[in-house]
């Protein structure tokens, strides 16, 4: 339960400082996300000698292998969409979408995940919706705007990725998948957006290396809450992180916070929380 705490803060500090490179240094998404990875995959390779045991006899079957391809496709996809998304929104409309990710997590390990089917997943699924849903009402009119999509759809397969990696935790360590996954994920980054990375301000570089070690912590420590505790309890505990995030967002960024966000969000949380009762 530690590892997964310890992620969640992780993973505000993360948002909280990405929001202030891609935001207030309005540094390119196609500049900062290789040079995120690259620092992602060196400050991860300092944790192989200990932590980065693998199954090299299981990685390389066709099963496992297809496995990783698919990990790879589905986290550049939401990774281009996810630094995206928080460039062009506020962070407490960007935390309100990404708040779903944790009960479409839970919802595709019932489905996909054997012996975790379980009814009131799908019901706190259908509710946290409705509250997202509502929350985006002004006027009697339902705002759903081009970059909304761009966040939901990151967040979709942000979830469909953690059914992904528990299957391949069965072969990698957490430290091991992590560093395999960042470093062939900036290589590609690399080759396809040919980024000039030492084109910023020295800020944005220090920035870079800061949020590449909450991502770490994160990252990895989720994983082992993946391992440890099951994907369904660590996403649970992981919804702190968000929380975290708003409350920054309302200090730090002095961004204004709807009644109608809180209460989604309020929704949304308890929705999380049922769903832990009944597990």
């Amino acid at each position: 339960m530690l590892q997964a705490f310890l992620a969640s803060i992780g993973y505000a500090g993360g948002v909280v400082v990405d929001k202030v490179v891609l935001s207030r240094y309005n540094l390119p998404v196609k500049r900062f996300v290789p040079l995120l990875f690259i620092w992602i995959a060196i400050i991860t390779a300092f944790l192989l000698p200990n932590f980065g045991h693998l199954d090299l006899k299981e990685i390389l079957t066709t099963k496992y292998i297809t496995i990783f391809i698919a990990m790879l496709l589905i986290a550049i996809i939401w990774n281009s969409l996810y630094y995206r998304g928080i460039q062009e929104s506020e962070v407490h409309e960007f935390e309100l979408i990404m708040l779903l990710s944790p009960l479409f997590t839970i919802i595709f390990s019932e489905i996909f995940l054997p012996g975790e089917h379980n009814m009131p997943v799908f019901i706190a699924g259908i509710i946290a919706s409705l509250a997202l849903i509502a929350s985006r009402f002004r006027r009697k009119h339902l705002q759903i705007s081009k970059n909304t999509w761009v966040i939901v759809t990151a967040m979709i397969f942000m979830s469909a990725e953690s059914i992904v990696i528990k299957l391949l935790l069965d072969v990698f360590s957490p430290a091991a998948l992590y560093f395999a996954r960042t470093a062939i994920m900036s290589v590609i980054f690399l080759i396809i957006w040919r980024p000039k990375l030492l084109n910023m301000p020295a800020k944005c570089f220090a920035y870079t290396i800061l949020t590449a070690g909450f991502g770490v912590l994160q990252m990895v420590l989720k994983f082992y809450g993946f391992v440890r505790l099951g994907v369904v309890e660590t996403t649970i505990i992981l919804v702190m992180g968000p929380l975290l995030v708003y409350f920054f967002s309302a200090f730090y960024f002095k961004e204004y916070i709807r009644k109608r966000d809180i209460i989604a969000s309020a929704v949304v949380i308890a929705a999380v929380l049922w769903v832990t009762f009944f597990k």
